[in-house]
């Protein structure tokens, strides 16, 4: 039996209860994987997932069994790849978190006033030295490379600067 037949005859031969439950669980499960719900949707998605293969093997074959679990890992592995690609899972966020907390602790001593140099062009970001430290550098208003810039306000993960 090939695959693509197997799944059809799995989705042909499901009820509309079966159905609901795995469409729900699914989505659940995906949800969690772009919107972290502390795993609540991982653990509802799941246990719709169970309830609906169970119901589907009250009255289904052990081939249907097989390919609805196949069928339900594939649809979980793809929103997995898909959410990774994507960057919106909680550990890559608390990476970034992670990074910024970081680069407060190292550049916290850079205080509102530092003078510096700046060696891009800012249009909104851009680099500039200050203390020795080449950084990336926020402003709202463009500034030229070579110009004098002035710290204005240094946040958990932004360093804004000014014309100076």
């Amino acid at each position: 039996m090939s695959i693509w037949k197997g799944i059809v005859e799995l989705i042909v031969s499901a009820n509309i209860l079966t159905m609901s439950l795995w469409v729900t669980g699914i989505v659940l499960f995906a949800a969690e994987f772009f919107q972290p719900m502390h795993k609540l949707g991982y653990t509802l998605g799941l246990l719709l997932v169970v309830a609906a293969f169970v119901t589907h093997t009250l009255h289904g074959t052990v081939a249907q069994a097989f390919w609805f679990v196949f069928l339900t890992v594939i649809v979980i592995y793809v929103v997995h790849i898909v959410s990774v690609v994507i960057c919106k899972r909680d550990w890559l966020n608390a990476s970034r978190i992670g990074r910024a907390r970081e680069r407060s602790r190292k550049f916290g001593t850079l205080a509102a006033g530092s003078v510096g140099i700046a060696i891009s062009p800012i249009n909104l970001t851009g680099s500039a030295t200050i203390n020795d430290i080449n950084l990336v550098v926020y402003s709202e208003t463009p500034i030229s490379a070579g110009e004098r810039v002035r710290i204005t306000r240094v946040t958990r993960d932004r360093i804004i600067v000014e014309r100076a």
